[in-house]
């Protein structure tokens, strides 16, 4: 692995193979990019004991993203993240957290040369094969997000066999996942999840839509790997994140998810609604099955653009569950990743000793904050501004309320409110720098009953390339 060196990037290599009396070329594209960030947070434990007075650190990361053509019909394409601190950031080597790699400067546990993705697509006249481990999106991300956007820590990750058939704007498709699989031996440890989806895509009108269901059956050995093993996605090797201990994990389940988007003159509206039932799990151990697992969650967005200036908001509500230990359920707990933080400082964890001590990077949810019984939920109103004052200059601002949907009798439901302020500058093509200032002002819900809550400051400086 120590051997890969790159000495550029945006390139195409071409190669060529002679097979008796034909030859054919392939070429290899690499694309990808690099970003770094300095971050610092004061006062992110609330002063609490047994909480640190800050927390500061530089991260990095560099993707690449290389693809083989071999003709029209086939190619295959790959992720790598070429360092990653496993304990700190969220790590592409525990595909069940779906992180998308990194590395802190200065951890000399850094592993290099992590591969999580690698998938062949075949192109035809009778649709789109898709085979391997390969990124999965769907609408506004509720449910499944790639993580294409630079700042994404997370990306939806599946082994898959997916066919698409394009008619027009109208395409639809077949898939089956295989998530998880920890024998070869019988289906006693098998995660199976089967796809169909119909959407509708035409760039002429500027609409955009459509309806997904999936069916995710867990196997008999599945439950207990989900909630104490390997297959919890909180189970950070090393140091596990706080939901680790309690958040509730699907067994058998239907998804429903339906999303329309649609631009019209300066304005660009649209939402996903997503319905979640069947039976899960909770990680208290205080019950193996929870039926009548019910859980919604819906997210709305506006935005407004005209020239250089644009105005948006986002609402967006995820159920909870109130009382983790009894048979019913109404946590949505597919929620993805991506949807759980924002702004600056909601991207670290907040409060409690146990929570806000955590030694990592980045890995804040809002999630993290109802009592150990209770599976939060959340609902968020994030309303923004941004101007472009040239090509190469712009500047923003942008405030996240976030409160629990769910409360226990005299939990507090307010999470907190960022203001987040920041401008960003194009130095050269692809190659931008930024800085950001942010306050948080916490609700009591992160914090002990009784107990009073100090304002957050976070300060950031960011440098990104792509390729």
């Amino acid at each position: 692995m120590k051997l890969l060196k790159i000495a550029s990037f945006g390139f195409w290599l071409s190669f060529f193979f002679t097979l008796g009396n034909s030859a054919f070329a392939v070429s290899m594209n690499f694309g990808g990019n690099f970003r770094t960030e300095a971050a610092y947070y004061s006062k992110l434990g609330q002063d609490l004991t047994g909480s640190a007075p800050q927390k500061q650190y530089i991260r990095g990361r560099l993707l690449l993203t290389p693809s083989v053509v071999v003709d029209d019909h086939f190619s295959v394409k790959s992720q790598w993240s070429l360092l990653e601190s496993g304990n700190f950031v969220p790590s592409m080597n525990n595909p069940a957290a779906g992180g998308q790699g990194g590395f802190v400067f200065g951890d000399p546990n850094t592993t290099e040369l992590a591969l999580n993705r690698a998938w062949l697509e075949w192109t035809s006249d009778f649709g789109v094969v898709r085979l391997g481990r390969m990124p999965v999106a769907w609408g506004y991300g509720l449910v499944w997000d790639a993580g294409s956007n630079l700042w994404d820590d997370y990306g939806s990750t599946l082994d898959r066999i997916e066919y698409r058939l394009h008619l027009g704007s109208i395409i639809g498709a077949l898939a089956y996942s295989k998530p998880r699989k920890l024998s070869v031996l019988g289906h006693g440890n098998d995660a199976d999840f089967f796809t169909v989806y119909l959407q509708y895509n035409n760039p002429e009108s500027d609409v955009e839509g459509g309806v997904l269901f999936e069916k995710h059956n867990r196997s008999s050995g599945q439950p207990t790997d989900v909630t104490t093993g390997t297959g919890n996605p909180w189970q950070i090797p090393g140091n596990p994140f706080p939901l680790s201990t309690k958040a509730p994990a699907t067994v058998t389940n239907n998804l429903l998810d339906v999303y329309l988007r649609k631009s019209l003159g300066y304005f660009t509206f649209g939402g996903e609604v997503a319905w979640l039932s069947g039976t899960s799990t909770d990680y208290n151990g205080t019950n193996n099955i929870a039926t009548d697992l019910n859980g919604f969650a819906a997210l709305g967005s506006l935005s407004y653009e005209y020239h250089k200036i644009k105005l948006f908001t986002e609402l967006m509500y995820v159920s909870g569950d109130d009382d983790l230990t009894n048979t019913k359920s109404s946590a949505f707990i597919l929620i993805h990743r991506n949807r759980q933080r924002g702004g600056l400082i909601f991207r670290e964890l907040i409060g409690s000793p146990a929570v806000a001590s955590g030694n990592n990077a980045g890995q804040g949810t809002f999630l993290a904050y109802g009592n150990t019984t209770a599976f939060s939920g959340f609902i968020l109103f994030r309303p923004g501004f941004r101007v472009d004052w040239s090509p190469s200059w712009a500047s923003g601002i942008e405030v996240l309320w976030v409160k629990k949907a769910s409360t226990q009798s005299g939990e507090e439901s307010g999470i907190g409110t960022e203001i987040d302020l920041g401008t960003d500058y194009s130095v050269y093509k692809n190659f931008d720098l930024g800085v950001a200032a942010a306050f948080l002002f916490p609700g009591k819900g992160v914090v002990p009953a009784n107990t009073d809550t100090k304002m957050i400051f976070g300060f950031h400086t960011t440098a990104s390339l792509k390729f």
